[in-house]
């Protein structure tokens, strides 16, 4: 196997505050035809540290397509629904318009009466009740004559609709803009930001007990616990609270160095949307054919239950193989920035680039791999959920607890599993085990159990959906937008703002999230070459961990 690096047999140690390190020096060579991110020399051996542990440092693996039935598993499933959508889709507008009394042409050249929407009402409606769960009933009126749900397209105006696509954009830049000057702010105040987050967890768990002091007792003692959880937490943590600003701003001064990272991710999020509409369609439809559905709603039998799974499971797992493939992507490009960053220091470096290009390839199966057992877990979550919604029972109940623990816990062990992936281009078990290992040997355990860097990414989102929103109500007032009444116009436009701002931001922090994780990995991995390549956040680095990790921690 090709090494990562060129090793130097006449390179002297590392000697980080006093200490020499273990490991020789290893240079990065990028021009390497089988170099990925991060690997180590070719026949690694089990190295030993100040902690006593023992663990094979993570080595580049051949470029080659991983996991590669999952990746054909995946396409293939695309192609069904794809084939199902094209199949199905047609033939149930073309009854449901007839029924009433509507042609084809009439969908394709909508009038004032609202075809399209009536005929999309009828799909969210009838697809099934399962259907509900995913996508609600927004801007849905029921009927109560045909006990069917209609959709009145008179009530929104054209005015209307344009000045939501106004809002819409206007709140979309704001958005833009305020997220990407709190990456600055972040990496100036971390610290600041995260005991923010913590005193305001607990002012807003003590508004709730108070409040619940006039519901019920058992209201109020909740609160009562819930805001005595909430306050030891905070005493706990108080003292991590430099190593988490530590990684937070490590991790946000990578992003900001390769902001074309955003693109990936903006993308991902239009991709989820375009993904939600088609999987939208494709489920009515195929539930409409294969119940024996008509026009008016009326099916001979109800909707098949393998078939609904198997559509909420298509559902599930393309959500999750988009997601992953931005983390995956983020984890290779923040290597590249600890290890060479020359090559990860620009908008649209090579190192964003390369590192998606491997995470839609050879990374690909790995990646649909994980995203599907996820998927299969939630898939079984939401079957026991709408069950319990029809016949209640501690069994059901029970059961939803336990897969809704076992998918958090499979979800915590992908975002790491998936930092090794884009890293190293292991396959998914492989990345899962070394991973764990890793943590095992050097004690660094429950260091990955913090989360106090995740509190303030949420928190900031949530902030700049409120600026957000406040905007776009203004700028609602002060052009005369009217949706519906002048309340309606407030509300509206402050609901867009903070959906859009809020969604925007939560995207970008995304990468952020990713990237804290993939510093810790880095670091556990290679801090000599992080000395090496930015000796000042090294510094603090070392410093705030030691701190925090005494005896874990023993650069």
């Amino acid at each position: 196997m090709a090494s990562y690096y060129n090793y130097n047999e006449t390179s002297p140690q590392v000697v980080v505050q006093g200490v020499a390190v273990k490991h020789p020096i290893h240079i990065y060579d990028h021009s390497h035809a089988t170099h990925g991110v991060g690997a180590a020399e070719v026949h690694s051996q089990p190295i030993n540290d100040n902690t006593g542990g023992n663990w094979t440092k993570g080595e580049h693996q051949p470029r080659r397509c991983n996991d590669a039935a999952f990746a054909i598993l995946f396409y293939a499933h695309i192609g069904v629904m794809a084939w199902a959508t094209a199949a199905f889709a047609p033939r149930m507008a073309r009854e449901v318009a007839e029924s009433h009394g509507y042609n084809q042409r009439d969908l394709l050249l909508e009038d004032d009466s609202g075809v399209t929407s009536r005929v999309l009402s009828w799909m969210i409606h009838n697809g099934s009740s399962y259907f509900k769960t995913v996508i609600g009933h927004r801007m849905l009126q029921e009927d109560d004559e045909n006990d069917a749900y209609s959709f009145d397209a008179t009530t929104i105006g054209t005015d209307d609709v344009g000045d939501m696509m106004m809002l819409l954009g206007i709140s979309a830049g704001i958005a833009l803009i305020i997220s990407t000057l709190a990456l600055t702010f972040m990496i100036r105040h971390a610290q600041f930001l995260i005991k923010f987050a913590l005193l305001f967890n607990i002012a807003t768990v003590t508004l709730f007990t108070t409040g619940s002091l006039f519901l019920s007792p058992f209201a109020a003692i909740m609160g009562i616990f819930l805001t005595g959880m909430t306050i030891w937490y905070a005493y706990v943590v108080w003292g991590r609270i430099p190593f988490a600003a530590c990684n937070l701003v490590t991790a946000t001064t990578a992003v900001r160095a390769n902001l074309g990272l955003s693109i990936f991710a903006y993308s991902n999020l239009l991709l989820m949307f375009g993904w939600a509409a088609w999987w939208m369609v494709a489920f009515a439809s195929t539930i409409y054919v294969t119940s024996g559905c008509n026009g008016q709603g009326v099916c001979e039998s109800e909707g098949n239950g393998i078939v609904m799974f198997f559509l909420f499971l298509s559902f599930y797992w393309t959500s999750s193989v988009i997601k992953n493939t931005l983390h995956v992507t983020v984890a290779g490009v923040v290597g590249t920035w600890w290890f060479v960053p020359t090559e990860a220091s620009s908008f649209c470096s090579s190192a964003v680039r390369d590192s998606y290009a491997r995470s839609m390839t050879t990374s690909f199966g790995s990646i649909c791999m994980g995203s599907l057992v996820v998927a299969i877990v939630e898939t079984l979550e939401n079957t026991v959920k709408n069950q319990r919604e029809e016949s209640d029972g501690l069994l059901l109940c029970l059961a939803q607890c336990i897969l809704a623990c076992l998918r958090d816990v499979i979800e915590y062990f992908n975002t790491w599993a998936y930092v090794f992936v884009g890293l190293y281009g292991y396959t998914f078990l492989e990345a899962g085990k070394g991973v764990i290992e890793l943590f095992k040997t050097r004690g660094w355990t429950t260091i990955i159990t913090d989360n106090l860097a995740q509190s303030v990414l949420s928190m900031l989102s949530a902030a700049v959906g409120l600026l957000t929103g406040l905007v776009a109500m203004t700028i609602a007032h002060g052009q005369g937008m009217v949706f519906g009444n002048e309340l309606g116009a407030s509300a509206a436009a402050f609901f867009i703002g903070f959906i859009v701002g809020t969604v925007l931001t939560s995207t970008l922090m995304t990468l952020v999230s990713s990237a804290v994780n993939t510093v810790i990995v880095c670091y556990a991995e290679a801090p000599a070459e992080f000395q090496t390549n930015h000796p000042k956040l090294s510094d603090n680095m070392r410093s705030t961990w030691r701190q925090a990790w005494p005896s874990e921690f023993n650069y």
